[in-house]
């Protein structure tokens, strides 16, 4: 598989310091014909488990052969690994932490990504993460060690659980405008959900609830979204991460 020439780039850096430059910077020096494009750099902090869905969101919308960066990485310095990986027509270069969890198939491929002496302890991502995404970019590889699928960080998807005519599951993720992704497959056919004995009804689109009013709606995540239009159902709800969502189903 040849790399498309285009690198994606994911982190919780936030845009007020230079890391994101300084990661670009760096890929540039070694491909200036890189194109990077932003996911986002507004991953909470640390928050490995919303930067493995975000990208288990969107990674699959660039064209195969596209590398996917990926820098959330709060045990940076320490033993865990830097790995680059090869899965569904798509390279991943990231930290083993399991923020690739949700996009490494069977078939995956991955590689340990040696770290040189002379990489500072607290910034992975400009010297050694950077490097491999530019290197590969190039159709070159800055390692050479095979690990197994089995022997990587890896944590599972929540499951839903199925009583009788309801679905539990729970908010995996929450967006920027408030909107709260549970973990419910729109397949499921809810007639409605209910979060701390809330009940909200499910519409089909956002302009079909009342201002200010909480519904649910088949999102294009692929699970049920709780949504207010023109509002917030995380504010609302006082809900997060991790809430339980109850769906009545037909």
């Amino acid at each position: 598989m040849k790399p498309s020439g285009i690198i994606t780039f994911l982190s919780d850096f936030g845009l007020a310091d230079w890391f994101v430059a300084a990661v670009k910077g760096e890929i540039l020096k070694i491909n200036k014909n890189a194109k990077i494009i932003d996911i986002t750099h507004s991953i909470q902090p640390h928050d490995i488990r919303s930067a493995a869905f975000v990208l288990s969101q969107c990674y699959a919308d660039f064209p195969v052969g596209t590398i996917h960066l990926v820098v959330v990485d709060p045990g940076v310095g320490n033993t865990r690994r830097c790995i680059a990986a090869v899965s569904g027509g798509y390279f991943f270069v990231a930290p083993d932490n399991g923020v690739l969890s949700y996009v490494l198939d069977k078939e995956a491929t991955i590689y340990d990504i040696p770290v040189p002496h002379r990489a500072s302890v607290t910034f992975h991502g400009r010297d050694i993460f950077a490097p491999a995404a530019a290197q590969l970019s190039l159709g070159n590889k800055a390692f050479c060690k095979k690990i197994p699928v089995s022997g990587c960080e890896r944590f599972e998807f929540p499951v839903c659980k199925t009583r009788g005519d309801t679905v539990i599951g729970e908010i995996v993720y929450i967006d920027h405008f408030g909107n709260c992704i549970t973990t419910i497959p729109v397949e499921s056919d809810a007639i409605n959900l209910c979060i701390d004995q809330t009940d909200i009804p499910v519409r089909e689109c956002y302009a079909e609830g009342q201002k200010k009013e909480v519904i649910a709606v088949r999102g294009s995540s692929g699970f049920y979204e709780i949504v207010v239009n023109q509002g917030n159902a995380q504010y609302i709800l006082k809900s997060k991460v991790g809430t339980r969502v109850t769906a009545y189903v037909q």
